[in-house]
């Protein structure tokens, strides 16, 4: 699929090629908060060398961000993290080949007692295994006890009846294997984060595997920035996965969200780039663009995309007159424009 994007702030043309290999990202935009985002970094060597253990955090402002949500501050209780309970989704589809969805959870910082030295349920704590149509196996791991469907993983138990026995690859336990397993489709929910296993505090855990190898993930959408020395703005710069893998650093991410009919009012002007960029990455374009107070904010609806289009805000009229036409002379018309103050938004399409 090819998209042909231009963003706000300044004229920017970029031809989007994805690869058809190209995951879904598991968690998304609508789940987060407007001042949360996903969190990431590079991950061990080994099988999971390629996989990826994804927590939320919130800023408290672009030097000071935390994993805690608003009006908490003990870290030793699961519920008050911020990706607590965040839903996660099939990257790829496949077929269920292994889970586990009612192991205890920890307390962060320290394994439940039932795990080591016993291990009477398996690392992954409430997991899923799904066998993908590429061949791939996919790890979905640590989520909250019942959280993952009963539709999709039939066992109910606490605890193994035995003890872990890993063999093979990829490395699932006897009492986890499924046979006969539920197929799942790309972005369906699977289940919610937790800290289950051998967790040490609240996240997701995935990685792709085949014939004994790590799979590198590439991604179809979403955004990351850098988070190096744990700092970041809020407002980016954020930049297109676009069917690549996640850079090797720590980065916030910005996942994509289903693209539909929506309305964002009062965004501030220092973020609305960021979110031009993010629902154009979600498969969206601007219907209408209104500003006030001279463009200190922005409220804004979006439809699903199709064909090219063009927006820019903070224009002054002359800078609004020259996007007109250079624009109309390309054969685009101008579907909105709003003029608050001295400062003008508008949204051409072709």
């Amino acid at each position: 699929m090819k998209i042909k994007m231009m963003t706000s702030a300044a004229l920017m043309l970029s031809t989007l090629q994805l690869s058809a290999a190209a995951a879904t990202l598991p968690l998304r935009g609508n789940d987060l908060a407007s001042d949360e985002r996903y969190k990431t970094g590079v991950h061990l060597a080994g099988i999971q060398a390629e996989g990826k253990d994804i927590g939320a955090l919130r800023r408290v402002s672009d030097t000071n961000w935390t994993r805690l949500k608003a009006g908490t501050t003990d870290s030793k209780v699961n519920s008050n993290w911020v990706v607590y309970g965040k839903p996660f989704y099939a990257m790829a589809p496949g077929i269920v080949v292994g889970c586990w969805r009612n192991a205890p959870e920890n307390v962060p910082g320290s394994y439940n007692p039932l795990y080591k030295p016993d291990l009477k349920f398996a690392g992954g704590g409430n997991h899923l295994w799904v066998l993908q149509d590429d061949g791939s196996y996919a790890l979905y791991a640590h989520a909250q006890p019942g959280s993952i469907p009963a539709a999709l993983c039939p066992h109910n138990a606490e605890l193994f009846t035995g003890h872990s026995g890993k063999g093979g690859r990829p490395d699932i336990e006897p009492e986890v294997r499924v046979v006969n397993g539920t197929r799942v489709k790309a972005g369906q929910f699977l289940g919610k984060v937790g800290n289950s296993g051998s967790s040490s505090g609240p996240h997701l855990h995935v990685h792709m595997e085949k014939d004994g190898k790590p799979v590198p993930m590439t991604f179809d959408h979403g955004l990351t920035t850098p988070f190096e020395g744990d700092k970041a703005s809020l407002d980016g710069p954020w930049t297109s996965l676009a069917g690549q893998a996640f850079p090797k650093a720590s980065v916030l991410f910005w996942p994509p969200r289903p693209a539909g009919e929506l309305v964002f009012n009062s965004i501030p002007a220092s973020a609305y780039q960021g979110w031009v960029e993010h629902l154009a990455d979600s498969g969206m374009m601007p219907r209408l663009i209104t500003c006030k107070s001279n463009g200190a904010t922005y409220n804004s609806t979006w439809t699903l995309s199709h064909g090219q289009w063009a927006s820019f805000h903070g224009m002054s009229p002359v800078q609004a007159a020259e996007k007109h036409a250079t624009y109309q002379a390309a054969g685009y018309q101008r579907t909105s424009l709003y003029t608050c103050d001295s400062k003008t938004v508008a949204v051409w399409r072709k």
